[in-house]
């Protein structure tokens, strides 16, 4: 999650050179002794406002993986543009989305349903919003698809309780209307926060908030990316961590899915 490239390769923010750590993360994918089924990266791809520029780096930076012949998913975050990302990146410009002006679809697994959500609202305001006809799509989706676990994957995290939302995803409440009692979802991956941790809500949905290949908004939490695995009855999350001496790096958690 949270790539924030920017156009320029040398270009640094909060003392991170992002290019370089999409780099280091495409490089340590390339070199895995098995091949990953995919890639999934979710929002901010590009930086702050999502320049033509950024997706031009941004997919270049992405060749050892292409190369490596592992399939590259994408959803957009707030800082997302997505007409530059669509007239920038050929597969997305050419796919069909699955909902009008929202970049969304199914990823079918042999052992779960990832469903690609697109909360992307305004171009670097920070709050996100699935919006009434996503939410109607996704609904649907889930309603087609109840034979395999379902893994929702989109940028923002969540907002439960009263007060401010601010930065987190304002249809939370609509969101978590479908999800709850349809049993076959899972899990709900999201980035945005740049902070790894996984939690689990009160009806044993897992919430995996992923950590940033780019910068941490606090120097003690690691940066990298997350090895998924699935298995008949859950998720296995290994922590890859940009420094190998942080002491989070290497870490593991086994998610148990709640009965259907």
């Amino acid at each position: 999650a949270d790539t924030h490239v920017a156009a320029d390769r040398a270009f640094v923010a909060r003392e991170t050179n992002m290019a370089d750590n999409l780099t280091a993360v495409g490089k340590e994918l390339a070199a895995l002794p098995t091949r990953p089924a995919g890639v999934l990266i979710n929002g901010d791809c590009a930086f702050n406002h999502g320049a033509a520029g950024d997706y031009a780096t941004f997919t270049d930076l992405l060749g050892p993986v292409r190369a490596a012949q592992m399939p590259v998913h994408l959803t957009l975050g707030n800082h997302d543009d997505r007409a530059n990302f669509r007239a920038g990146i050929n597969e997305a410009k050419e796919g069909k989305d699955a909902v009008t002006d929202k970049h969304a679809a199914i990823l079918r697994a042999p052992r779960a349903n990832w469903f690609l959500l697109d909360s992307l609202e305004f171009v670097n305001k920070t709050p996100g919003l699935l919006g009434d006809d996503q939410l109607a799509w996704l609904a649907k989706a889930l309603d087609a698809n109840t034979d395999k676990p379902a893994i929702l994957f989109a940028h923002h995290n969540l907002f439960f309780g009263a007060g401010e939302i601010k930065g987190a995803l304002k249809d939370t409440a609509k969101l978590w209307d479908i999800v709850r009692p349809r049993k076959q979802v899972k899990a709900y991956v999201f980035g945005h926060t740049h902070n790894w941790e996984v939690k689990e809500d009160t009806s044993g949905i897992h919430l995996i908030n992923l950590p940033p290949v780019a910068y941490v908004f606090n120097k003690t939490r690691p940066n990298g990316w997350v090895a998924a695995t699935l298995k008949p009855d859950g998720l296995r999350l290994k922590l890859n961590a940009l420094k190998p001496d942080h002491p989070e790096h290497g870490q593991v958690k086994e998610l148990t899915w709640r009965p259907a």
